[in-house]
């Protein structure tokens, strides 16, 4: 079996896949995966193949900038539906298609299996007659999101011959979804097929020991500090540290790869700021998170069972907050509602309460009882055979 797997660029976007693709090769199958130039290193140093395909990094921001220039004073919690028809169901597919639909032709795919954020593979697989796949990065997207997309793309579909299907074509053939139902906030009456998938993304080629950051001898609470790799804004960063700093807890704090540490000087000694640090390797340490809540690390974190207080800054992470709330594993502190106080009663709360971390461990069997990489290669292998 050949699988093309398509993504766009962001961590986020990319990581949550890799699982599946690992799988998929070492089951003896031939993998590609074709996305930005730039982010090939992401999937390479993974140990698979990559191909170029679509807008860089920096084009794909500069294509945010400017639908972010015409948003006016939408909602935080409304920059998502906003944003996701123009930028991941709009500008950024056209050139996606040109790079993808040679490659699929020469390559010639049984299967693509794309994330929900790269809308051309159902054109190309629609075009090369090959089933594709969605492959979720959290929660469902809401169906009004898809619809909208499916309207921006039509004329691209008709520019190549073809009528576009509801949803953009994102469900025509299987969903691989990674959201356990405890942190379901979607209706997915909009998916005629789906299959459970066990979150998990890649860690990096190199193990870390996190314990040689952080280990002090003094038993206090780890908590760990992220705000992911697109919202990872030094002011706010500040604000929510200095909170977090004054309890009596070590704290671990990720700006995203690239950035630079110094951006937060000073800190006390308890506070550890890095660039990157793999989640696999912080978590197993850490006894609270604090983060944006980004599809990645709320699945990462509940399947460690821990508590987490969401700071929900845009697109999905106000979805996945209210599951993490409705689920009893942590708590929600919109823009508006994240004073310091606020964070850090939060995080004492975390610490405190067993009911907090109860709840999270009882999410964390739920996604331990999904499908496995491996069970759901076998799925891939009978849609091809059908």
């Amino acid at each position: 079996m050949r699988v093309l797997v398509s993504s766009t660029s962001g961590h986020g976007h990319v990581l949550p896949m890799v699982p599946l693709a690992q799988a998929v090769q070492a089951a003896g199958h031939q993998v590609l995966w074709a996305l930005a130039a730039d982010a090939r290193p992401l999937v390479s140093d993974a140990g698979l193949t990559t191909a170029p395909s679509g807008p860089t990094r920096a084009e794909t921001d500069r294509m945010r900038e400017k639908i972010l220039l015409g948003m006016g004073d939408v909602a935080p919690e409304d920059r998502g539906s906003y944003v996701f028809p123009r930028l991941f169901g709009g500008d950024r597919v056209p050139p996606m298609v040109a790079d993808l639909l040679p490659l699929a032709r020469a390559w010639r795919p049984d299967l693509l299996v794309h994330e929900m954020g790269e809308l051309a593979a159902p054109l190309v697989g629609d075009l090369l007659g090959v089933p594709h796949v969605s492959h979720a990065f959290g929660g469902a997207n809401p169906s009004a999101q898809l619809e909208a997309a499916a309207a921006g793309l039509a004329g691209l579909w008709r520019s190549q011959g073809r009528e576009v299907p509801p949803y953009a074509g994102a469900f025509e053939h299987l969903y691989l979804d990674i959201c356990p139902p405890a942190l379901q906030t979607v209706p997915m009456s909009h998916i005629a097929r789906r299959q459970a998938l066990r979150p998990g993304t890649y860690a990096g080629p190199d193990h870390v020991d996190v314990r040689s950051l952080l280990d002090d001898g003094t038993g206090r609470p780890l908590v760990y500090l992220t705000l992911g790799t697109v919202q990872n804004r030094a002011p706010l960063f500040r604000e929510i540290l200095g909170a977090v700093a004054a309890l009596d807890v070590r704290v671990l704090v990720t700006l995203g790869p690239g950035a630079d540490p110094s951006a937060l000087d000073p800190q006390p000694p308890d506070v550890r700021v890095e660039p990157y640090v793999p989640q696999s390797a912080v978590l197993p340490h850490t006894d609270a998170v604090v983060s944006h809540a980004g599809s990645g690390t709320v699945l990462a974190v509940l399947a460690h069972g821990l508590p987490q207080l969401c700071l929900p800054q845009a697109a999905d992470q106000f979805r996945n907050a209210d599951g993490v709330e409705r689920a009893g594993a942590g708590i929600r502190l919109s823009p508006h509602e994240a004073t310091p106080a606020a964070v850090a009663e939060g995080v004492r709360r975390l610490l405190a309460e067993p009911e907090l971390a109860s709840a999270a461990r009882r999410v964390g069997a739920e996604i331990a009882a999904m499908p496995s990489p491996e069970e759901v290669v076998g799925v891939l292998e009978g849609l091809v055979r059908s």
